[in-house]
């Protein structure tokens, strides 16, 4: 009888451990089974590189989204991130996005990066986050020198707090993030990120490829 209750134990201990292990979501970038759309993105790759606001200009939508509440276009897009200077947030955004992959749907559109092309659909896009790198460590406190916790592998772990932690004299950004074993850790802001953050999509419009939206939230 001890021996069954023990073992009652460890399997109910062993369930609630693999229902806190989220799940895996693997880097995918599917550019190259469309040729003609891998050298339109290499091309606007360049352009955000250089900074190029006649070039990304040139690639939108007529009818582009811009967020959930405007009217898209456009002259939307131009008032919501003045592409003509250099620093505008649009470059980073956009860098980011395009630097991440991304997949096909059935019906020919492109959706960039692979985190939200491929965010599995049973997963909440606002309390999980997407970890984007091999290795990647989970620190015990909000800095670089803090002892290590654990190190993850492009897991979907459940996110404490997006707003951005950092100790004094931190550069960066740090992410809590909840481990499987109930302890808070945090990681570096650049290695894990919402499937809600940025996206962009692009698709053939009139014969040629455009970029339909690039939105964040939901």
């Amino acid at each position: 009888m001890r021996i069954i209750l023990v073992l009652l134990v460890l399997i109910s201990a062993f369930a609630i451990n693999v229902s806190a292990q989220v799940a895996k979501l693997y880097p995918v970038d599917e550019a190259s089974k469309e040729p003609t759309f891998f050298t339109f993105r290499a091309r606007l790759i360049q352009a955000v590189q250089r900074r190029d606001a006649n070039h990304l200009l040139s690639i939108l939508s007529p009818k582009i989204q811009n967020s959930f509440g405007g009217d898209g276009g456009i002259e939307e897009f131009k008032t919501t991130w003045k592409p003509e200077r250099p620093q505008s947030e649009v470059w980073t955004e956009l860098a980011i996005v395009l630097s991440l992959g991304g997949a096909f749907d059935k019906d020919g559109i492109f959706e960039a990066p692979y985190i939200s092309a491929k965010w599995p659909e049973d997963k909440d896009g606002f309390e999980l986050g997407a970890i984007i790198g091999e290795n990647v460590r989970v620190r015990a406190a909000p800095q670089i020198s803090s002892s290590i916790m654990r190190q993850l592998s492009f897991d979907i772990v459940e996110v404490s707090d997006w707003g951005g932690n950092k100790a004094r004299g931190e550069k960066r950004d740090w992410i809590k993030v909840k481990l499987s074993d109930g302890q808070s850790g945090y990681v570096a802001e650049e290695f894990i990120r919402s499937p809600i953050a940025y996206r962009a999509a692009f698709a053939k419009e009139e014969g040629r490829w455009v970029m339909t939206y690039f939105i964040a939230g939901d």
